[in-house]
């Protein structure tokens, strides 16, 4: 079967995501990811409710952080939901959101080397090592856990500039593409592991890729990009999004700059107004089933082997028919298309 996995935020009750969950562990998905915002619900009780609720469904903390989770909390946070799962826990990592961090008075200096620093103490720790360090960032004076994990918890760094791509090349189970990424920049991107890897001297094809990709499906595609126009982080990202990805996606580079003006403006329906079929179609999976299906086909090709899909909707119907393409996908209808 073609792998799949369900990307959800933390917008929903937590009964809701364990319920969506449970459904898309029984179409035949092989993992869950749950992003942490900062403001909502906390992506390790959802994991937690899941573990509970699921019987062999992976379970991705995608992503948290090391600079509003500390390293050995991030250790024990996810040995724990391994305990409690079986041994299915995944650790998404990245940097977080600069902004958001700022607004919390979180110093987040040389991201870098707290990467580097963070992944390595968190694995010696899951080994059971005590540990006492100076490091750059993080010191620890005879830390251990009283808890190991079920099973060696995999590692998937996000990022998207070279020095992230670098880490997770080298040192990483796994490689996160971030949600609005084309085709042709996920190409790029997972060259940029691949490459590091093979200067590691690591097999390249031994690091995983997963992305996650924002989904609105509808029989009526219409209805279905609306959709997808109408979610706020849409706006932002394309408010934001370099113009040079744009351009290597074929996407006209002044649309950035024609939905940035209204959004910053805080207009965001004119912001909306300007996100065109092309920019949709190019970085997000908006339409029917079987466009959707089609698109995952792209993404396969440009090397992601772990499509997360994230739907835009909330409501069980939205919800339910993404895991139901996904589901299609999962079966191999993708050969067909």
């Amino acid at each position: 079967m073609t792998r799949v996995a369900l990307g959800l935020g933390g917008t929903l009750p937590v009964r809701a995501a364990v319920e969506f969950a449970r459904y898309a562990e029984d179409q035949g998905f092989e993992s869950c990811w749950l992003h942490e915002a900062y403001w909502n619900r906390d992506a390790p009780t959802y994991l937690a409710a899941m573990g509970m609720g699921t019987r062999r469904l992976g379970l991705a903390a995608g992503c948290l952080n090391p600079f509003t989770r500390h390293p050995v909390l991030v250790a024990s946070t996810l040995a724990t939901i391994d305990e409690l799962s079986g041994g299915r826990a995944i650790l998404g990592f990245g940097t977080g959101y600069p902004a958001r961090l700022d607004e919390q008075g979180i110093p987040h200096d040389r991201p870098l080397g707290a990467m580097r620093e963070s992944i390595g103490l968190i694995r010696r720790l899951w080994r059971g090592e005590k540990i006492t360090v100076t490091g750059r960032r993080f010191s620890l004076e005879n830390v251990a856990l009283t808890v190991r994990p079920a099973h060696p918890i995999p590692v998937y760094l996000a990022g998207w500039r070279p020095g992230m791509l670098r880490i997770a090349g080298e040192v990483c189970d796994g490689y996160l593409a971030r949600a609005l990424e084309s085709p042709a920049s996920c190409r790029r991107l997972i060259a940029g592991v691949r490459a590091a890897a093979s200067r590691a001297e690591r097999d390249p094809d031994g690091v995983d890729v997963a992305a996650y990709l924002l989904c609105a499906a509808d029989p009526d595609r219409r209805a279905a990009r609306d959709a997808m126009r109408r979610d706020p982080f849409v706006s932002y990202q394309f408010a934001v999004i370099d113009e040079a990805v744009l351009r290597e996606s074929g996407v006209d580079p002044e649309s950035r700059r024609r939905i940035a003006e209204p959004f910053f403006r805080g207009d965001l329906e004119g912001a909306r107004r300007q996100i065109g079929d092309a920019l949709l179609d190019a970085f997000t999976l908006a339409g029917s089933p079987d466009d959707l299906l089609g698109r995952l086909g792209a993404y396969a090709e440009a090397g992601v082997r772990l499509p997360i899909l994230q739907p835009v909707a909330s409501d069980a119907t939205g919800v339910r028919r993404v895991i139901d393409v996904g589901r299609e996908h999962a079966r191999g209808a993708i050969a067909a298309h």
